[in-house]
Formats: structure tokens, C-alpha cells, sequence
């Protein structure tokens, strides 16, 4: 195999295959954590470095072939105000949330939260980095680089999409089955907003306020819990 594209096999294969698994066997280990508070940090620091260096590789594997970042997406969109178009992924649960759809959690999905969501002003500050952390670094993998490699070496656009909506989708196997289901809607939205707009950077935007936005929802949940005990039941697992 040729040195260009035995990188190109490796982005794929990790992308595809190695963090699905490293994600379903973190979940397990987040369903029997304790929660402190320097686990939280540790996971913080270490999704940040895998997540960048993952990417570092991606770009690495698509410059061997001449290929730049800009050639999969990221360059700006056809019009300024096509910059809001991943933020729409916000309105399927703000309209859920509004309807009062129930809001009970599956046990894997609330120990994934308990372990990811932080609290306190210092864990929200590193927070912020892993948002944008995964804001850029995962819509540049899912919809920017594996759409992309799968639509070329397939010749099929379709086939490019569903696959990196699928991986995408079981990278967030550690949240459990809801987890999985959510990430996958939401990789499926960005792929159209990538495929409408021929833009990464609304897909990283509303990433990036997806994230932050889930985390606050979650927290307020929670804090209305611990002031209301008969809240747990209608909001949120009395661990959580």
C-alpha cells in the first residue's frame, strides 16, 4: 500500500471502526464512575487531545493527496446568512422542550450526562473548550472529511453521507441507545446544511451551540431537581 493512502485507510479505520468502539467501552466505565471532580477534568482534557489530534491526522492524510481543508468544506458559505443554518438543529428539542415532551432519561444516557455535563465556573471554562473543540474537529472529520473520502472513493454522494452520519452517530455510543439516535439526527441535519450550503463552518457553529445549549439545559434540569425532590420524576433521574 502507498504511503498516501495507507494514512488514508488509517483517518478512515479510526473514524469508522476505532472510536465507535473506544466509545461504547467508555460507556460502560462512565456507567459505573464515581464522578469526581478530576475524572471530569482528565475526560475534558483527554477528548480535547484525541479529538485534535485525530483531526491533525485527517489533514495530514488529505495533503498527501493535494487535497486542502478547503476542498472538503471548509470555506465560507454561499451567503452570510447561511451561517445560522446549523443552529436549526436546536429546534426539534426547544420545541420539545416547550411542548413539555417528557423529559425522563434511559440509565446509560443520565450516567453519560452525570459524567460529561460540568459544574462549577472552572469545569464550565474547560467545557467550552471541548464544545468548540467538537464543534470543529467533528463536523471537519464527519461531514468535511469522511463524507468526502467515502464520496470519492465510492463515487456515491448519498452512500458518503449515511456512512459518516452512521459513524458519527456510534461515536456517541457512550451515551447509550438515546445517544446514538440523537447524534445520528443531528449528524444527518449537518450533512444537509454542508450539502445546501457547501459550508463547514455553519455545521461547526451550531455544533458548538448544540453542545453548550444541551449542557445548560441539563444543568438548570438538574439544579431544579435538587431544589424540588417530586421534580425528579418529571425531569431528570434522581442520580443525575
Amino acid at each position: 500500500m502507498q504511503h498516501p493512502s495507507l494514512f488514508t485507510v488509517l483517518t478512515l479505520v479510526i473514524l469508522i471502526a476505532a472510536l465507535p468502539i473506544n466509545s461504547a467501552l467508555v460507556g460502560r466505565r462512565l456507567r459505573s464512575s464515581t464522578g469526581s471532580p478530576s475524572s471530569k477534568y482528565f475526560r475534558y482534557v483527554r477528548t480535547i487531545v484525541v479529538l485534535w489530534s485525530v483531526t491533525a491526522l485527517a489533514v495530514y492524510a488529505l495533503r498527501l493527496h493535494g487535497i486542502g481543508a478547503r476542498d472538503v468544506g471548509l470555506l465560507m458559505p454561499h451567503a452570510p446568512w447561511e451561517m445560522a443554518l446549523g443552529c436549526l438543529t436546536l429546534i426539534a428539542p426547544l420545541v420539545a422542550l416547550l411542548a413539555g415532551a417528557p423529559r425522563g432519561l434511559s440509565p446509560d444516557y443520565a450516567a453519560a450526562l452525570r459524567a460529561i455535563v460540568p459544574d462549577g465556573s472552572a469545569q464550565w471554562a474547560l467545557f467550552w473548550l471541548v464544545a468548540a473543540s467538537a464543534g470543529v474537529c467533528e463536523e471537519f472529520l464527519y461531514r468535511g472529511y469522511l463524507l468526502w473520502v467515502v464520496s470519492r472513493l465510492t463515487g456515491d454522494l448519498l452512500l458518503g453521507v449515511v456512512a459518516s452520519t452512521l459513524a458519527f452517530g456510534f461515536a456517541h455510543a457512550y451515551q447509550g441507545r438515546n445517544g446514538i439516535v440523537g447524534a445520528t439526527i443531528s449528524g444527518g441535519l449537518y450533512a444537509v446544511v454542508l450539502l445546501v450550503t457547501g459550508s463547514l463552518y455553519p455545521c461547526m457553529i451550531g455544533h458548538f451551540v448544540q453542545d453548550l445549549a444541551g449542557a445548560a439545559i441539563v444543568t438548570r434540569r438538574r439544579a431544579s431537581v435538587a431544589h424540588d425532590p417530586s421534580a425528579a420524576q418529571r425531569h431528570l433521574p434522581a442520580d443525575l
